[in-house]
């Protein structure tokens, strides 16, 4: 996408005057943490609105960039749980989250994704966003599946990855998109569509039990 393009779509991902959201992708950008580019942060938000989400996971909380997002589509009332391996990643974002005056509306797990998702309850949230290990996508989506409640979404970033995942590269992170991708699209409960903003947003949708 061109240059007039991509400045032209994030027109549509005006932050209103939003300090605490240009302060956590400043402070991400200065950490050297990675951060979903405005039009991709818009889309979560506009998801979250769309679903009436009350309960958020977030897998990969970074620097809290994403999570404010959601934040800002969730119902008041919601509460967003996001697990990072990187104690000064959450530091950084539970700063943010406190800037933004929603602090008390997430719950910050640290750790390994793998080890904390068998803990989070079945069939409880409305929408998992995927942004973590990209080796560990497949393994993402299991545990997604079963945490979504029918009608619930399972988002994903970086699932085109540069263009990789449609060629020939073989390297694990490579690779982990290319199954996560191809078991969505397989897989008769989810009713999938690759957004091409950023670097690739993936959105299903948990088909209800017939």
């Amino acid at each position: 996408m061109d240059e007039a393009t991509t400045v032209y779509m994030r027109s549509f991902a005006e932050t209103d005057g939003d300090e605490a959201l240009r302060e956590a992708l400043q402070r991400s950008q200065a950490a050297g943490i990675p951060a979903v580019p405005p039009e991709t942060g818009a889309l979560l938000r506009w998801f979250a609105r769309l679903v009436s989400a009350r309960h958020v996971a977030e897998i990969g909380t970074g620097g809290g960039y994403s999570g404010l997002w959601l934040l800002g589509g969730m119902d008041p009332r919601g509460t967003l749980t996001t697990i990072d391996l990187d104690a000064e990643h959450q530091a950084i974002a539970q700063s943010m989250f406190a800037r933004a005056g929603r602090g008390d509306r997430v719950r910050m797990i640290l750790g390994p994704a793998l080890g904390v998702l068998p803990r989070l309850a079945d069939a409880s949230y409305e929408l998992v966003f995927v942004d973590a290990a990209k080796s560990e996508y497949p393994d993402y989506l299991e545990h997604a599946k079963r945490m979504l409640r029918p009608g619930g979404l399972v988002m994903a970033d970086n699932v085109l990855w540069g263009g990789r995942v449609a060629g020939a590269t073989t390297d694990s992170d490579t690779e982990g998109l290319r199954r996560f991708n191809d078991a969505v699209r397989e897989d008769p409960e989810l009713d999938a569509v690759i957004l091409p903003v950023g670097d690739g947003l993936l959105a299903a949708v948990r088909e209800a039990a017939t």
